[in-house]
């Protein structure tokens, strides 16, 4: 497509505003045809000039008004005449531009534009010299120019090196300990290559493998250091590929110092639903940086784990938010690193009601329960013991004595009713003497007398039933 007086690109119409000296004589034309390409070049299909010069390839930011800074390639300088399939290379040798790709990485619209050698050098000064020399034709004051749509597809990539992303290792250690170390091996190819990998440490390989990955295929690359014969000092280490690879820095030390925790500080009291914000300061003692996990810990369960990095013997605070959920009561928390640690006691509490009441305790009063072991005092029913006093019936005894004629002695057997106050009764046995009663057999009516076995009873009115039976001995005489 020709334009002579207006390039038009899509719908939009192209009028650069480039002042470009006036010669009647001077003119192009420029035919720029729909391609498709690897993002590294593109072809103008021809490039007819009066005075030679060269043919320039904007981008359509041209169209916003950026003349030379949508420049993004020329062409060699181009003799007068025609000229057909003029390479040009983009985002590559154009004077005066810089450039922060080396390729098309998409589909878009490029515009062609032929350009003068004013300065009759053969070199394209037109963005080096701010627009003043090798301005482009024009046609009635407008650039000639014609547009293409470019699509990008990308040509087959074979041979490429491994590329090695994604190092990891830790930048101290401590002697004696496992350096382990990670990266990420990729093949751009698009087809599948085997290529050699290595690690090197202090800039010797330990360890050399052979890695086949398929076309875009990557995979993890993985080796450990043995560093109980290493000498404490700092080594530059790395992965390695044939044209590509990631170098670290590692210290090796005699003892790597956990972090220490002061000056916790958080309140006393919340509660329930309240934000907490609880604060420690976090150093480290040893002269070198370091990186450790600090904990958060509420009522002995972990709440968070910070990762803390800190240059040699600096400090820094560690701040946690925590929401008091509850349910009220007194707790402990706790900010913790590797062997360091502080803790804080806090009380939680249910809005309006305080804290809760210490007299709960006095559940343990319960305990006084053990009183109950007064009533051991009942034992103090044994003095019922003293009922042994009715061995005093080992009076009746005396009804030996109502053997003796004389019933009067007999009365005096009521003494023996006595007895029953006291074993004294037992003297009653002096009755024994009137065995010259045994005449008088009626006098076993006097067996009556055991009933001074009430006497047990230690009632003393039944003394008087016993003067019943001595009656009953006034017949006695009659006998004799």
């Amino acid at each position: 497509m020709l334009t002579s007086v207006v390039g038009v690109v899509g719908a939009q119409e192209l009028r650069p505003q480039v002042e470009s000296p006036t010669d009647a004589n001077a003119n192009a034309t420029v035919a720029f045809s729909d391609q498709t390409t690897d993002g590294t070049s593109v072809t103008v299909d021809s490039v007819n000039t009066s005075d030679g010069g060269f043919v320039v390839i904007h981008d359509d930011s041209l169209l916003d008004g950026e003349v030379s800074g949508s420049v993004i390639g020329a062409s060699e300088y181009l003799e007068p005449g025609q000229n057909e399939n003029v390479s040009v290379t983009l985002f590559d040798d154009v004077p005066g531009a810089t450039f922060n790709q080396t390729e098309l990485t998409e589909d878009e619209t490029l515009i062609a534009m032929p350009h003068r050698d004013t300065n009759a050098n053969e070199s394209y000064d037109f963005v080096a010299t701010n627009m003043s020399d090798d301005g482009p034709y024009v046609d009635n004051g407008t650039a000639i120019t014609d547009s293409a749509n470019v699509t990008v597809e990308a040509g087959e990539t074979t041979g490429e090196s491994f590329v090695v992303s994604g190092l990891s290792a830790p930048e101290v250690v401590e002697r004696g300990d496992a350096l382990n170390v990670s990266a990420t091996i990729e093949n751009p190819n698009d087809e599948a290559d085997t290529q050699t990998v290595e690690y090197r440490f202090a800039g010797n390989v330990t360890v050399r493998e052979e890695v086949t990955l398929d076309a875009g295929e990557s995979t993890e690359f993985t080796t450990s250091v043995n560093t109980s014969e290493v000498a404490s000092d700092a080594y530059i280490h790395g992965v390695y590929t044939r044209e590509d690879g990631q170098p670290a820095q590692v210290r090796i030390v005699d003892e790597i110092g956990s972090l220490e925790v002061t000056d916790l500080t958080a309140p006393e009291s919340a509660n329930v639903g309240d934000e907490v914000t609880v604060t420690a300061t976090v150093s480290n003692p040893n002269d070198f940086a370091v990186e450790q996990p600090v904990q958060f810990r509420f009522d002995g369960a972990l709440v968070e784990t910070r990762t803390v990095d800190l240059d040699g013997e600096n400090s820094t605070d560690v701040q946690f938010e925590i929401r008091a959920t509850g349910p009220p009561g007194t707790y402990i928390h706790s900010v913790f690193t590797n062997d360091f640690g502080q803790d804080a006691i806090i009380t939680v509490e249910t809005p309006g009601e305080g804290p809760p009441a210490d007299g709960d305790d006095g559940d343990d009063g319960d305990d006084g329960d053990d009183g109950d072991d007064g009533t051991d005092g009942d034992d103090g029913d044994d003095g019922t013991d003293g009922e042994d006093g009715t061995d005093g019936d080992d009076g009746t005894d005396g009804e030996d004595g109502d053997d003796g004629d004389d019933s009067d002695d007999g009365t005096d057997g009521d003494d023996g009713d006595d007895g029953t106050d006291g074993e004294d009764g037992t003297d009653g046995d002096d009755g024994d003497d009137g065995t010259d009663g045994e005449d008088g057999e009626d006098g076993d009516d006097s067996t009556d007398g055991e009933d001074g076995d009430d006497s047990t009873d230690g009632e003393d009115g039944d003394d008087s039933t016993d003067g019943e039976d001595d009656e009953e001995q006034t017949d006695t005489p009659e006998d004799a």
